[in-house]
């Protein structure tokens, strides 16, 4: 069941208290998908705190909901992190759409040499609302952080100044796969994705001193690529997790 974001929610929170939806989230549960009294409902704060309600009253421009029910889930063990240029024809959407999906913890957008699209200024709030979209849909309890749209260097003293550890996704390395990684060299990973393009010599040279890894064994393109390594990390910290356990 799609759940209704509701960033109001609080661990401290019982079963029997009594919540109101307005606004947007109101609109779209009672008006677009006809909820009615009675009807169960499940709230996402994007803050990793879930909760079931039960709707006790319904009127023009909100709801009374009564809790009945609070998750409270972890932060994810191995959390992972998305930098990736604008894309043209906004393909640059999907990449926050589906890597939310897969749970990825920041998004960071970047500008670089071969990007045919620039931000404007919805960008940020564009990428945002789609974000709040896809937990709703997936029920993911952590709704990712986006950061603005910078230049490469500015974004990867962001990246690190965020704890997370930049690693390049390019073809030059064939041999180089994810799996390769080891647990130090992946640390918190930051997967930077190039634009339809690539990246210049000058990207390159840049991030020259990263750990570089390759996809896939064709050239992808960067929306795929992003979801890809997403799919691929979650895969190899799987792989981390058994082994600490087993350790």
């Amino acid at each position: 069941m799609p759940s209704i974001f509701y960033p109001f929610l609080d661990a401290n929170m019982k079963p029997g208290e009594q919540i109101r939806l307005a606004g947007e989230e109101f609109h779209h549960w009672a008006y677009v998908a006809h909820r009615r009294i009675k009807e169960t409902v499940i709230l996402n704060s994007g803050k990793g705190i879930m909760a079931k309600a039960e709707a006790v009253k319904i009127e023009t421009a909100s709801a009374l909901l009564e809790l009945t029910d609070i998750i409270d889930y972890p932060y994810p063990d191995y959390p992972f992190a998305i930098a990736f240029a604008l894309l043209k024809n906004r393909n640059d959407e999907l990449i926050v759409e589906k890597c939310t999906e897969l749970g990825v913890s920041a998004l960071f957008p970047l500008i670089t040499d071969l990007s045919v699209r620039k931000p404007s200024a919805n960008t940020l709030s564009r990428f945002q609302k789609i974000a709040i979209s896809a937990i709703k849909q997936c029920d993911n309890p952590w709704l990712p952080e986006i950061f603005s749209p910078q230049d490469l260097r500015s974004a990867l003293a962001n990246i690190k100044a965020q704890s997370y550890n930049p690693i390049l996704c390019s073809e030059r390395k064939p041999e180089q796969w994810m799996f390769d990684l080891s647990a130090e060299q992946a640390g918190k990973p930051c997967f930077m994705i190039g634009a339809e393009g690539g990246w210049s010599a000058e990207e390159f040279n840049l991030m020259q001193d990263l750990p570089e890894i390759c996809l896939a064994h064709q050239i992808t393109r960067a929306e795929t690529a992003a979801i890809v390594a997403s799919a691929q990390w979650l895969a190899l910290a799987q792989r981390l997790k058994i082994n600490t356990k087993a350790g």
